[in-house]
């Protein structure tokens, strides 16, 4: 009897003490991500017996990989029915919803005694109130990717052209590549995934989604601190509510002046943006850490400001009105616009 009350005794300090590390434990962060969009009309085909394009889920599937590295985070993919149904549903605070919009795609092949590849993409990523269902921040991630693949025939087809006259320049001399290389596979419209994941271009999408993540992933550790029970009430009040959007200095525009100096920013009208709008410019760094609850911190410098002069769907028009003569603004620096108070 004795021993049995010994036990049931010890039971229940082990269940008490697990509760107790339980409650002192982060709650994990539940993310949904949402299907891909892709206005550039690229397409990459599953194969040539299944002519359908699998590009929009490729790259959701590597989204979710990389959040699934951190071990603080639920991640869950919905398709468009799946989608439809999470917007009609009710959802726990401090949660959120990300989706990816592949918006530039530019790629080059050339072949010059092999084959010169170059890819350049751009991606917008939306951040989502799970509550609300609205957007509250928008990052600009971008990727690039640059490769040569050396072709060793045709250094073997100048020896042969040497030994065996004139046979081999009956066809003219291209020890370049310079009229373009013979095809060795089939032609089709659009590439499948084992010619597209072995290239240049997927190469420059995943560093593309890898910093839409790495941005996105700022906004995530502040979910995650808020959630924190150990970090108290001043740790907590350190996530901004503010709702934030970002884009990058994409152009000078053609009436740009040394003493009125105007550029093209990738945010527009679609993003809430309007004319007299004033925009932080910043410049920073992305470093990964290895803390599981802050694994991206991001430094920051504000090095000026622009006001916006002019609005389109997808891009504005703004008006330096400060920066720095030693550091000025230019192409690729990112604008801010933050509505609310900021943290």
């Amino acid at each position: 009897m004795k021993n049995r009350v010994w036990g049931a005794f010890a039971a229940l300090l082990l269940l008490c003490a697990g509760s107790v590390c339980q409650a002192a434990e982060p709650r994990r962060l539940h993310v949904v991500i949402l299907p891909t969009e892709n206005t550039t009309g690229l397409q990459v085909w599953e194969s040539k017996y299944y002519p359908y394009n699998i590009l929009e889920r490729k790259m959701t599937d590597y989204l979710e990989v990389l959040f699934k590295r951190s071990p603080l985070i639920d991640v869950q993919v919905l398709d468009e029915p799946g989608m439809n149904r999470w917007f009609a549903a009710e959802h726990r605070p401090g949660d959120m919803a990300l989706q990816m919009e592949l918006f530039d795609a530019v790629f080059e092949e050339r072949n010059v005694l092999g084959k010169l590849e170059k890819g350049r993409v751009s991606l917008r990523i939306r951040i989502l109130d799970t509550v609300r269902a609205r957007q509250f921040a928008m990052r600009i991630a971008e990727g690039a990717d640059r490769r040569f693949t050396f072709d060793g025939e045709k250094l073997y087809w100048l020896d042969a052209a040497l030994v065996s006259l004139p046979v081999p320049f009956k066809d003219g001399l291209d020890l370049l590549g310079l009229t373009g290389a013979k095809d060795r596979g089939q032609r089709m419209s659009h590439p499948t995934w084992e010619q597209f994941r072995t290239s240049s271009q997927w190469q420059a999408l995943k560093r593309g989604i890898e910093d839409a993540q790495a941005q996105a992933m700022g906004q995530v550790s502040n979910a995650i601190r808020r959630n924190d029970p150990r970090a108290g009430a001043e740790g907590r009040d350190r996530f901004s509510p503010a709702i934030t959007t970002v884009g990058r200095i994409i152009s000078p525009t053609a009436g740009s002046r040394r003493r009125r100096r105007e550029f093209i920013i990738s945010i527009g009208r679609q993003d809430a943006l309007r004319v007299g709008d004033v925009l932080d410019v910043v410049r920073g760094d992305t470093y990964v850490t290895v803390d599981p609850e802050n694994p991206v911190v991001v430094l920051q410098n504000t090095i000026g400001k622009v006001k916006v002069v002019s609005v389109q769907e997808r891009n504005a028009v703004v008006r330096v009105v400060k920066d720095n003569r030693k550091d000025p603004i230019q192409l690729k620096d990112t604008v801010i616009k933050v509505t609310g108070p900021r943290s």
